[in-house]
């Protein structure tokens, strides 16, 4: 919106028609103690006003002091990516005003634009993943996990009332944030978090996994691809957990990979949840972003959040309302599956824009060029000496894990190359091991400059073993 500066006469006017004399008058109100005076030039300490000419020079100062993901060859993920995002969805999401109405959707009548988005939204979702059911999004993806642990939850107190299931299941490499939240959900909530950590190949154990899932369990989540980009054996899992009536969770950090890999409704899985920034969503410095939520229609009412639902109005033309809000906010606090009171709708409509003007097969392009680039960045990159992948033989989509020396990421950015994530941080034995992520804003030669910093870098380092 234009900021279009009100005249004196406008002020006066203004003043007039409710009846105070002045602005000092319009705060009287305010002990003079603490009133700013406003006549006073020093008072706020402001510099003097600039042109838009001389203001934009002086952000554009400011942004040449802060360098992006586009000034470097460009190598990071973990969670959020450097995908492509046009400015169609930009101008349609920020400018056009046909899904951006009054009111949030409580009220359908002044807020069909917002539902009608919502409603596509979650049909795309449910496209993706297979599942019956989505809802209009979540925080994030971790939120999103941590509400499908609360959802096992609820639906195994109505499923075993006569056991004490309180135990959730992260199995494999779930992403850490993910599982921090979700040990900040069940700490207030009374339940009991275990691990099952990955084998050698970066997938689940599953022989620990099949000890872990015992009646105690009442469900058991499990991330693919995982945070070392293996894709695990989703169907495995869900064939494990079925013999103790176990919910099963798949997490998906990558939306993009639901393009090309078995949908989660295909591995038999309960409840899908995963983070949607690489669809239409820039890094945003790691947010804001939303999450997603979908599920089998059995449990359409132990879900988070609001669904929207097509419906008429009083004159039979297609119309939209909410359909369910199982929430505080609408019913009873002690029936309520869950505290959370919205959705990101604006980072879920960039996403809804971004799917449309892909379509079906120009999104499953998109990911089989990331998935060309990625085999391509293995062979390059393990071809330099001391460099290997530290997950033989395990399919990956679009990260992978290099094993190399420990501390290269300062040497690679002064090459201009921003490498792959640093792992030691995430858990013993990860020293030296560096997550790479590629998208299709990856090109050939940033493969290639990667490769070159990485074998200048590593000269002098212990060959990886």
């Amino acid at each position: 919106m234009p900021f279009i500066q009100n005249t004196e006469a406008d002020r006066a006017e203004m003043l007039k028609a409710i009846g105070v004399g002045s602005i000092e008058d319009l705060f009287k109100d305010i002990p003079a103690n603490l009133r700013l005076k406003m006549s006073d030039p020093g008072m706020l300490k402001l510099p003097k006003g600039k042109g838009e000419l001389e203001v934009t020079r002086h952000i554009q100062e400011l942004l040449a002091k802060t360098k992006n993901a586009g000034d470097y060859a460009y190598f990071r993920g973990g969670g959020i990516y450097n995908h492509f995002v046009s400015t169609l969805i930009d101008h349609i999401a920020l400018y056009d005003g046909s899904f951006i109405t009054a009111y949030t959707p409580y009220q359908p009548e002044c807020s069909q634009g917002t539902l009608t988005f919502i409603y596509e939204f979650q049909s795309s979702i449910t496209a993706l993943t297979g599942l019956e059911v989505a809802n209009a999004s979540m925080y994030d993806g971790a939120s999103a996990l941590a509400e499908a642990m609360m959802m096992g939850k609820h639906v195994s107190e109505d499923r075993h009332r006569k056991e004490n299931r309180n135990t959730f299941v992260l199995a494999g490499a779930v992403n850490p944030e993910y599982m921090q939240v979700c040990k900040t959900y069940a700490d207030v909530a009374g339940i009991k978090i275990a691990q099952v950590a990955p084998g050698a190949d970066g997938r689940v154990d599953g022989n620990a996994l099949a000890k872990a899932l015992t009646r105690k369990v009442f469900a058991v989540a499990v991330q693919s691809p995982n945070y070392l980009g293996v894709i695990e054996d989703v169907e495995a899992v869900v064939a494990a957990a079925k013999e103790n009536e176990i919910l099963v969770v798949q997490a998906v950090g990558e939306a993009l990979s639901l393009a090309l890999l078995q949908s989660p409704a295909e591995s038999g899985v309960d409840v899908c949840v995963g983070e949607g920034q690489s669809l239409g969503n820039h890094q945003f410095l790691g947010g804001p972003a939303f999450g997603f939520f979908a599920s089998k229609k059995e449990w359409l009412r132990k879900m988070p959040g609001r669904i929207v639902s097509e419906t008429k109005d009083k004159d039979g033309r297609r119309a939209f309302a909410l359909a369910l809000a199982t929430r505080e906010q609408h019913i009873r606090r002690e029936k309520a599956t869950s505290n959370i009171c919205t959705n990101q709708s604006l980072c879920a409509l960039r996403a809804l824009i971004h799917l449309a003007a892909w379509g079906k097969q120009g999104f499953v392009e998109l990911a089989e060029h990331s998935v060309a680039k990625t085999q391509y960045a293995i062979q390059k990159l393990t071809s330099v000496p001391g460099v290997k992948l530290a997950h033989t033989g395990a399919p990956v989509f679009n990260e992978f894990v290099i094993q190399a020396a420990p501390g290269l990421e300062k040497k690679l950015l002064k090459k201009k190359v921003a490498g792959g994530l640093p792992l030691d941080k995430y858990g013993k034995g990860r020293r030296g091991q560096y997550l790479v992520a590629i998208t299709e804003v990856t090109t050939k030669a940033d493969i290639d400059r990667y490769a070159e910093a990485l074998a200048e870098a590593m000269k002098g380092k212990p060959v990886a073993v």
